[in-house]
């Protein structure tokens, strides 16, 4: 090999080095995050950045990104010669899930520092059901979409049966079979008879073959027992 040769050659070598090393001098966020703190953010991305533009590890990085409560996906991109740019997609809030954490419009079950706070429904069941509980949520509010009360606490017991609480604070008992029916029997119901005592309205028991009971938070208004008990009469 001439001199010369030789010289490339180490040349190349030298080169190659360098840019396996190339320094990342600028990251950039790109998305506009809310609830995660952009310290954070630096502190998981700087560990990572200092391997170098080529030897960074995005999908190392995406993950210990996602370790983060609020972040559901990161996207990641290396901009020649310095750069990286981080995009961050964090969960939105469908509901909160057992009175410890929150949970995600797409069933994730996250648990940042503070879950209060949110104008979302309350959700309580077993462990491990969150999304199925989400499913079920929105179920029972598109059964209810008729009518004007709105579904602000959902609950499945330790025997499966079903509870609601509406925006209202009426109580909706609805046992663990048949609910999409007896959902819409109340559906039906309150229009008509019960939500001209809305007010008077502790909870209504729906686990009756026909019909339904109504709880008064005191006493009942006048003529409402007759009217309820004239629905159950007609099998609603």
């Amino acid at each position: 090999m001439s001199v010369a040769a030789a010289a490339i050659a180490a040349g190349a070598i030298v080169w190659g080095v360098r840019m396996m090393h190339w320094p990342i001098e600028v990251v950039r966020i790109d998305s506009a995050v809310v609830h995660t703190d952009r310290e954070r953010l630096q502190e998981k991305v700087t560990p990572y950045a200092r391997a170098g533009f080529f030897e960074l590890d995005l999908a190392a990085l995406r993950d210990a990104l996602i370790e983060l409560p609020w972040v559901r996906d990161a996207r990641l991109r290396r901009v020649w010669p310095n750069r990286l740019r981080v995009a961050v997609v964090e969960h939105e809030v469908a509901a909160t899930w057992n009175d410890r954490a929150l949970l995600s419009r797409d069933g994730v079950v996250f648990s940042p520092q503070r879950i209060s706070g949110f104008e979302v429904p309350a959700l309580q069941g077993p462990d491990g059901q969150g999304a199925a509980m989400l499913e079920r949520l929105r179920a029972f509010e598109a059964a209810l979409s008729a009518i004007e009360p709105e579904v602000r606490a959902l609950t499945q017991d330790e025997r499966r049966a079903w509870r609601l609480r509406l925006d209202n604070g009426v109580r909706l008992r609805l046992g663990r079979d048949g609910v999409a029916a007896r959902l819409k029997r109340f559906a039906a119901v309150w229009p008509r008879t019960l939500h001209r005592h809305a007010d008077a309205v502790s909870a209504v028991d729906l686990r009756y073959p026909n019909g339904l009971a109504v709880s008064w938070r005191d006493e009942a208004p006048e003529g409402a027992t007759a009217a309820v008990a004239h629905e159950g009469a007609n099998d609603v």
